[in-house]
């Protein structure tokens, strides 16, 4: 333990310490300069500013992650009986950095106030910045010092366990996939002090972990800090425990090609983008339309797409990419699985069209994932937003998730036929994207496209007057779905294998 003591700061250094000091002394100082408070009002002040908290010292304490993201050599390893005791024993060396980092910015932070009369009571001069941050602290602690003291020790604890996390999606992510993952992370926190869409999300981000005051509001924040405290550690050691040489691939159920294609396509990079869109979607348009109400409106807003007769670039945008993001994946898993095929894959195919059934099988399953996703992220957005899901928002849901589905494993049936007579993947992708622009054009014909007839925009159902039916819609889906597939399935297997 010492020796991974030892190494981590090594590996760490003092560079990222001594700029913390300096940077904390300018914050902390600057804080005292336009109005008289007593010495313990400020040092709790400097400690609570979520401002240097999460754009000075929390950049910092990230930065310092990356020194711990990489294993020791199998000869160190070794030393252990298990991977996850050693990855355990890495983990809880680095509470010397933590330690380290909270010893010099309360070093600097104590420094700050020199010169400040004594006081340790709560009465704040008329007009001070910090009235409605103690007035909140002084509900629970007897006095500024015990706060201070509090706040010092939760974000030591806090700091670790950043360690702890980051480290956790290094060994899973390696070290250019972590990057992406924590710096979106960061930027969650980053912008939950200025979006009450995001600060009303139940969701827990680093700045929660070092700044105290940040999850005393609302009736279930300190809840779900405390929550994650618990949980996450013990979610590493499980992880580490029993899947320390990689996430498991999702398996299912079936044999031959069905099986073998599923496996092919559902690898954790596929997913994870497939979760990205979803999550990032709905993210944008709960911040977007946070005072929303009612469910009904909400699913509606989440599921509009793009409508026909006009353009507007953001809706279109957001409608391609909901849509083109698994289409894309799918095109690359056909260009795969039919141009790359070995002979052996032929053989055990049996016949042509064993190697269709599998093809369709497989993205109908990614198909069903993404809709349940999206499913899920209608749900959760709901919640976040604080919007009630009554009877006729549940329904719509249903309804608006069919339609995506139907819409999605369309435009894949048209993809793959264009293919199978092309054998140019980026052809028939080009050729969606043309489809699902063509609902600019005025009229009735532009209504009854299929390519994107899954945006509620284009449904009559919230707006009299607006877009086709919804049995219409359901059936124009329904039918040309069902006849791609039988098509397929009987004549287009023939050309899988020219």
């Amino acid at each position: 333990m010492y020796g991974l003591i030892r190494k981590n700061l090594c590996l760490w250094g003092y560079g990222k310490a001594a700029a913390l000091f300096l940077g904390c002394l300018i914050f902390s100082i600057s804080g005292r300069l336009d109005h008289g408070i007593s010495y313990e009002q400020h040092i709790l002040s400097a400690v609570s500013d979520h401002y240097y908290l999460t754009y000075f010292m929390l950049p910092i304490l990230l930065l310092s992650c990356f020194s711990f993201l990489e294993d020791d050599g199998i000869p160190v390893i070794s030393r252990f009986h298990s991977y996850h005791a050693y990855f355990l024993g890495k983990w809880l060396g680095t509470w010397a950095a933590a330690f380290l980092l909270t010893a010099v910015q309360t070093t600097a932070i104590l420094l700050s106030g020199m010169g400040l009369p004594l006081g340790d009571q709560w009465g704040l001069p008329a007009g001070a910045a910090e009235t409605e941050l103690f007035s909140m602290l002084q509900q629970i602690f007897p006095a500024p010092v015990q706060a201070f003291l509090v706040c010092t020790l939760y974000q030591f604890a806090g700091s670790w366990l950043i360690f702890g996390i980051c480290m956790w999606i290094g060994h899973f992510a390696g070290r250019r996939g972590a990057v992406p993952i924590i710096s979106g992370l960061y930027m969650l926190s980053a912008v939950w002090l200025k979006l009450p869409a995001v600060q009303n999300l139940p969701f827990t981000g680093f700045g929660h972990l070092l700044i105290l005051h940040h999850n005393l509001g609302g009736h279930y924040r300190s809840a779900a800090t405390g929550v994650t405290f618990l949980l996450l550690p013990l979610a590493a050691i499980l992880s580490l425990r029993f899947w320390w040489r990689g996430l498991p691939h999702i398996q299912l159920r079936g044999r031959g090609m069905a099986a073998y294609y599923v496996h092919e396509l559902m690898i954790r990079k596929n997913l994870l983008i497939l979760f990205g869109v979803v999550f990032g979607i709905t993210l944008y348009k709960g911040m977007g339309h946070s005072h929303t109400e009612s469910g009904t409106e909400w699913i509606y807003t989440l599921f509009a797409g793009h409508g026909t007769g006009y353009f507007q670039v953001l809706p279109f945008i957001e409608q391609w990419i909901t849509g083109g993001a698994p289409l894309y994946l799918l095109a690359v898993f056909v260009e795969h699985t039919v141009s790359g095929q070995s002979v052996f894959v032929s053989v055990r195919g049996k016949s042509c069209r064993s190697l269709m059934r599998g093809i369709l099988s497989a993205g109908t399953k990614f198909i069903g994932i993404y809709t349940f996703l999206w499913m899920t992220g209608g749900l959760l957005g709901a919640v976040f937003i604080g919007c009630e899901m009554e009877g006729p928002a549940w329904n719509l849901l249903l309804y608006a998730v069919l339609m995506k589905f139907l819409d999605i494993y369309l435009q894949y049936l048209f993809m793959l036929c264009i293919y199978l007579f092309t054998k140019q993947v980026s052809v028939s992708f080009l050729i969606l994207a043309a489809g699902n622009l063509l609902c600019v054009l005025p009229g009735a014909l532009a209504s009854c496209l299929p390519f994107g007839l899954s945006g509620l925009m284009r449904i009559s159902l919230m707006h009299s007057g607006i877009g086709i039916s919804a049995v219409t819609a359901f059936g124009i889906l329904v039918s040309f779905s069902l006849l791609l597939t039988v098509w397929l399935a009987v004549f287009g297997c023939r050309k899988i294998l020219d």
